[in-house]
This record gives C-alpha cells, structure tokens and sequence, in this order.
C-alpha cells in the first residue's frame, strides 16, 4: 500500500510540473508575448507547428484530467489506510456489570 502511494504522490508531481510548464507556454490572449516568447518568438510553432493553441490547450485539459484523478485516487488510498488503521485501534471496552437485584420482602 505505501508503494502505491508513493507511486501516485510521483505521478502527481510530474503532472503538477507538466502542466505549470504548458500553461507557461500558451500564447496570451492579446498575442504580447508571454513565457513562451522568452525562448523565441515562435517556440512553440517551431515545437508543435502552427495550432499550437489548439495543441496546447488540449494537453493542458488532459493533465488536468490526470491531476484530478490521480487526487482522487491519493484521497481514497489514504482514506482507506486512515479507516483501517482506526478500525484496528479501537478499544473495546467491555460493558458494566448489572447491580444485583434487590431482595425482595
């Protein structure tokens, strides 16, 4: 279990570090530069030819996709461990005994 856990909290790195990477490369809205102009002014024409916002934005809806499923899966992983590991701690603690009938007259 903790090796999974250890795989998804990797798997949401990288994507979390992928997707800062390619909202940065998006071209703005008013076309003055942005961070992919910090590299050449046709960086990403160059890397993904002339859609570029079409590629772009479809990986940005895809690693979000990702992101999002993969927190859900980190969230029900550690849910499960939480509620198992409380479930083998609880104490049980054995109910009092009845005080004796009082005798009768």
């Amino acid at each position: 279990m903790a090796f999974l856990l250890g795989l998804l909290f990797v798997i949401e790195a990288l994507v979390a570090l992928l997707m800062v990477a390619v909202v940065m490369l998006q071209p703005p809205k008013d076309q003055s530069g942005g961070m992919g102009s910090a590299f050449g002014g046709g960086f990403g024409e160059e890397v993904f030819g002339g859609r570029t916002g079409n590629v772009l934005s479809r990986t940005t809806v895809v690693l979000g996709a990702i992101l999002v499923v993969n927190s859900l899966l980190i969230a029900m992983v550690v849910r499960g461990r939480i509620s198992s590991s409380a479930l083998s701690n609880q104490v049980v603690v054995p109910a009092a005994p009845e005080a004796p009938a009082a005798p009768a007259e």
